[in-house]
């Protein structure tokens, strides 16, 4: 099967995923927020999540979506992903918050 686009087919459609590690994700929106997020999002296994990047700022903004959810978001908007994976084994990215997720308080590193 060739991705070649033909005529009689329909097009494909791709979607980009921006690839975050949970580092960047407190253990407490983990285990609190995370399970009630507002918009798509699937948990992938038991190692991450798949998050839809809304595009609702009303919802996206509100004050009870935390600040690293809102920063991961700005992120991905920035490269036009339409998803997030978060992953522990998933990049590291420098303008982002690290949290440590070996301490039971969710401390930033």
């Amino acid at each position: 099967m060739s991705l070649v686009t033909n005529p009689e087919v329909a097009a494909h459609e791709f979607a980009l995923m921006l690839a975050l590690s949970t580092a960047h994700m407190s253990p407490g929106t983990a285990a609190d927020w995370m399970p009630r997020c507002p918009w798509a999002c699937f948990a992938k296994g038991e190692w991450g999540w798949f998050m839809y990047v809304c595009d609702d700022v009303g919802v996206t903004e509100a004050a009870d979506v935390p600040l690293e959810i809102r920063s991961a978001l700005h992120v991905a908007r920035k490269l036009r992903c339409q998803w997030i994976m978060w992953d522990c084994d998933a990049p590291i990215v420098a303008d982002l918050p690290e949290y440590d997720w070996g301490a039971a308080t969710g401390e930033m590193s």
